[in-house]
């Protein structure tokens, strides 16, 4: 890692972003950290503080439309946290393992309701901020406790309550620099049965959404109780609308995807046209489920 007493010297070593998100999109920002342990991140988070630069937090990039050009302030990746401890309880992991991974071991590890969460593509600390998940389950289902820092960089170690995992929101998305997350562990839980649920989600997943194309997985949160964002984009006739390189995906049609040359410009624009179109059409107005760094 590039330690934050060397600032000018992270902003010369960081790169484009676009090398780090599933969009394939996004510039350089002018600081770049990765820490190594829990203890490291904190520290970036505390010189950021104490030099008054602003900090963001990359995980997987999988939920992340970036901007293009020079990014202003820090950005602290996780993708160097990776852990992983086996408790009788509890299985502690870091903010950078991959969440497919560890979903595709949960059986093996004892972790019940993992296996419904299959194809949710980032790093576990991401996840756990945005509460990720769909039809067969949400990462809230299985977790214990959330480690990390106050974005003071004050340490903090919370147990889940009641209210603090939300639809696609929680009490650490944009309040805290998550590093390492909690899963409920059970060794007495029916692996075989896991197993065979996480194989019929993965196959729904893969028959309903275009999971190897380049893009940030559903753009919009579903409008409402029983809503489908996507459902209602498609009864906008909006499948297969573009602009430049950035395609509303035959597939599914709350994911855009970017077909080979699509810029942030071209993503922004097409984002636009369709909460345009369903607040025309349908009197609706979509919210955004991923993140925009500009």
């Amino acid at each position: 890692m590039v330690w934050p007493r060397d600032f000018a010297s992270a902003g010369e070593r960081a790169g484009a972003l676009s090398a780090r998100t599933s969009f394939r999109i996004g510039g350089a920002p002018e600081y770049l950290f990765e820490p190594a342990t829990e203890e490291e991140a904190g520290e970036v988070v505390r010189a950021c503080r104490a030099r008054g630069v602003p900090l963001r937090v990359l995980g997987g990039g999988c939920n992340l439309l970036v901007a293009e050009g020079r990014i202003e302030g820090a950005v602290l990746a996780t993708s160097r946290l990776r852990f992983e401890h086996v408790l009788n309880d509890r299985v502690v992991v870091g903010a950078g393992v991959p969440f497919p991974g560890l979903v595709a071991r949960s059986a093996d590890l004892g972790i019940p309701h993992l296996s419904g969460c299959p194809g949710i593509p980032g790093c576990v600390g991401g996840i756990v901020a945005m509460n990720a998940g769909g039809r067969f389950g949400h990462v809230a289902d299985a977790l214990v406790e959330v480690a990390g820092f106050d974005l003071d960089g004050r340490p903090f170690r919370r147990r889940i309550e009641p209210g603090d995992m939300g639809y696609r929101s929680s009490a650490f998305l944009g309040r805290t620099v998550v590093t390492s997350a909690s899963f409920l562990r059970d060794p007495a839980l029916d692996k075989d049965a896991a197993r065979l649920r996480l194989v019929e989600a993965s196959a729904w997943k893969r028959a309903t959404q275009p999971l190897s194309a380049a893009s940030a997985g559903c753009v919009f949160k579903n409008p409402g109780a029983g809503a489908s964002a996507g459902a209602l984009i498609d009864r906008l006739g909006l499948k297969g609308e573009r602009v430049g390189d950035a395609v509303v995906s035959a597939v599914h049609a709350n994911f855009i995807v970017n077909e080979g040359g699509a810029g942030f410009d071209d993503v922004e624009a097409l984002i636009g046209r369709v909460r345009e179109r369903a607040r025309a059409a349908a009197g609706v107005d979509l919210e955004l489920e991923l993140q925009v760094w500009r």
